[in-house]
C-alpha cells in the first residue's frame, strides 16, 4: 500500500513539473510586438486621448493569462507596473492586447505608470514572480505617428511602420529610418501627364473587353490576358483588399522584382500613397484616380511612379481594380534640373538675377531690419576674356563666386546678376558689418596669386527703416560699387 502511495505522489509531482514547464513555455509565447512613443493623431484611448502605447502578442498555440505580469522601462526595477493580479488578461493565439503608456493609471487597468521615451529606451515584460523576463524590446528614437516593432513573419526582425496597426497584424515595415522619413514626405498632390492618357485608353479597352465576357467568355478572356501581359504600361490587377491577382511583365520590370510570384505576395495598400486613395476607391467606386510618388520597392529599386487606378464593377460589386503605372524618373530628373536652372546661374551655381529680384521684392516687405545689400563687380574680366579666352574668364568668375559664398551666411541670398557682377542680400545686417564683409572679400581676391590682377570693386548700402525702399538701397550700393571701381582702377 505504501508503494502505491509513493507511486501516486511521484506521478502527481511529475504532472506538476510538466504543468510548470508548460506554463513557462506558454509565457515565452508572449512578445512585445509593436509600440509608438510619439502618438499625436494615429490612435485614441477610451478617453479620446492620443497617448503612447505598446502591444503584446501571443505567438504560440495556446491561450496565455498574463494576470500579475509586470512591464517596466527601468531594468533596475522590473516590477515598475503590474497587470491587475485579481483580473484575467487572457491573450489567445495570434491575438493582441494594447497597453497605454501614459503615466495615468487612474484611467484604467491597461494604463501604465510610465511613459515611453521619445528618444528611445528598453521595455521589459516580466512574469508574475517579478524575476523571469519574458521578453524585452529595445527601440530607438521614432518619428511622430510612426510605430516600431516586429515583422509578422519574422519576430526577430525589428522595423518601422508608417501605418501602425495597434491590436492587429503588423503591416509592411521598413528597417531604414532615413527611407521612412522620405516616404512620409512624398508629395502626392501632382497629377499624371499625357503619358497616362495612353494608359487610360488601354484600361478602357480592358473594361469594354470585360463587359463582353458574358457573350464571348473564353475569347474575351484570352484577348484580355494577352493585352494585359504585353501592354507597354505596367499593370496590376487587385481584389478589394489590395491583394494582387495578376501583374504583367512591364510592371515586374518596373518594380525590379524577380518574378510574378514575388509581386503577388505583396499587398498594394502597403504603398503609403496608394493606401491614402484606397478607401475613396472602395466607397465611391471612383474611376480614374491618378497621382505620382517616389518609391523604393521591396526589391530595392528606386522609381518615380505615375499611376492611374480604374475600378471594374458589376451590379454595385467591385470585381477587380486595375492599376496602370510608368516609371518617369528620367522625366522627373529633367524637370528638377529645369526648375533648378530657372533660379540658378549654371556656371557659378549661385542664384540668378531672376531669383535675386524676386527675393529683393520679398525682403522689401520684411519688418526685420536692418537689411544690407552688397554688390561686387570683377575689374578685369573683359581684359581676361580678350587676352586669355573665355574659359579662363569663366575660372575667374567661379573663383569670385566661391569667395563670395565663403564670406556669407547660409541665410544670405547670393546671386550672379550680370556677366561679371554679383549681388547679395544680407538680412539682419547693419552697415558696419556689411563694410567689414566687403573689405574681407576684397582682401580675399587680392590674395589670389594664381589669378593675375584679380580685383573686385564692391559697394554696399543698408535699409534701416521700414520706409526705405530696398530697390533704392540696391541702386545706392551699385553707385558705391562704381565709385569704388573708379578709385581702384588698374591698368591692364
Amino acid at each position: 500500500m505504501g508503494t502505491k502511495r509513493v507511486r501516486l505522489y511521484f506521478g502527481l509531482l511529475i504532472l506538476v513539473i510538466i504543468f510548470c514547464i508548460s506554463l513557462q513555455i506558454s509565457a515565452q509565447d508572449i512578445i512585445i510586438n509593436e509600440l509608438m512613443s510619439s502618438n499625436q493623431k494615429i490612435y485614441q484611448d477610451q478617453d479620446s486621448d492620443f497617448d503612447d502605447w505598446l502591444e503584446l502578442k501571443n505567438v504560440g498555440n495556446e491561450p496565455v493569462n498574463i494576470s500579475g505580469y509586470y512591464l517596466s522601462d527601468n531594468s533596475a526595477d522590473l516590477t515598475q507596473w503590474q497587470f491587475d493580479s485579481t483580473q484575467d488578461f487572457i491573450i489567445k493565439p495570434n491575438n493582441h492586447i494594447l497597453i497605454w503608456a501614459d503615466d495615468t493609471t487612474a484611467e484604467g487597468n491597461l494604463h501604465t505608470n510610465f511613459k515611453l521615451s521619445s528618444s528611445g529606451e528598453t521595455i521589459i515584460l516580466t512574469q508574475n514572480n517579478g524575476r523571469d523576463i519574458v521578453d524585452q524590446l529595445n527601440f530607438p528614437r521614432i518619428m511622430t505617428d510612426v510605430s516600431y516593432g516586429r515583422k509578422t513573419n519574422n519576430i526577430s526582425k525589428l522595423v518601422y511602420f508608417i501605418f501602425p496597426t495597434p491590436g492587429e497584424e503588423n503591416n509592411f515595415g521598413i528597417s531604414n529610418n532615413y527611407l521612412i522619413e522620405k516616404i512620409k514626405l512624398i508629395n502626392d498632390n501632382l497629377f499624371l501627364s499625357s503619358i497616362f492618357f495612353f494608359s487610360f485608353i488601354i484600361i478602357s479597352i480592358f473594361l469594354i473587353s470585360y463587359y463582353k465576357i458574358n457573350k464571348k467568355l473564353e475569347n474575351s478572356k484570352i484577348k484580355f490576358e494577352e493585352l494585359f501581359k504585353e501592354s507597354p504600361v505596367g499593370l496590376i490587377s487587385c481584389d478589394i483588399r489590395g491583394n494582387i491577382l495578376n501583374v504583367n511583365k512591364e510592371m515586374i520590370n518596373l518594380l525590379g522584382a524577380p518574378d510574378k510570384e514575388a509581386v503577388q505576395k505583396f499587398n498594394i495598400t502597403n504603398i503609403a500613397d496608394i493606401k491614402e486613395e484606397w478607401n475613396r476607391i472602395i466607397l465611391s467606386f471612383k474611376n480614374n484616380i491618378s497621382g505620382q510618388f517616389e518609391y523604393t520597392t521591396p526589391w530595392e529599386k528606386h522609381v518615380f511612379i505615375k499611376y492611374k487606378i480604374a475600378v471594374i464593377s458589376s451590379n454595385d460589386n467591385i470585381l477587380v481594380i486595375i492599376l496602370a503605372a510608368n516609371d518617369v524618373s528620367v522625366e522627373k530628373i529633367t524637370e528638377n534640373r529645369l526648375e533648378y536652372l530657372s533660379f540658378h546661374d549654371e556656371l557659378t551655381a549661385l542664384y540668378n538675377r531672376r531669383y535675386f529680384e524676386n527675393e529683393l521684392e520679398k525682403f522689401n516687405q520684411s519688418r526685420k531690419l536692418p537689411i544690407s545689400i552688397i554688390i561686387g563687380d570683377l575689374d578685369n574680366l573683359k581684359y581676361i576674356n580678350d587676352n586669355f579666352g573665355h574659359k579662363t574668364g569663366d575660372k575667374y568668375l567661379v573663383k569670385a563666386a566661391k569667395i563670395m559664398k565663403d564670406n556669407f551666411r547660409n541665410e544670405d541670398i547670393i546671386a550672379r546678376i550680370g556677366g561679371d557682377e554679383f549681388a547679395a542680400i544680407l538680412p539682419d545686417t547693419n552697415t558696419e558689418t556689411a563694410a567689414k564683409i566687403s573689405e574681407r572679400i576684397r582682401s580675399e581676391c587680392r590674395k589670389c596669386e594664381k589669378y593675375n590682377n584679380f580685383r573686385i570693386s564692391i559697394g554696399h548700402a543698408t535699409k534701416n527703416s521700414k520706409f526705405d525702399d530696398l530697390t533704392e538701397v540696391f541702386i545706392k550700393a551699385d553707385q558705391e560699387m562704381y565709385q569704388n571701381k573708379k578709385e581702384n582702377k588698374v591698368d591692364c
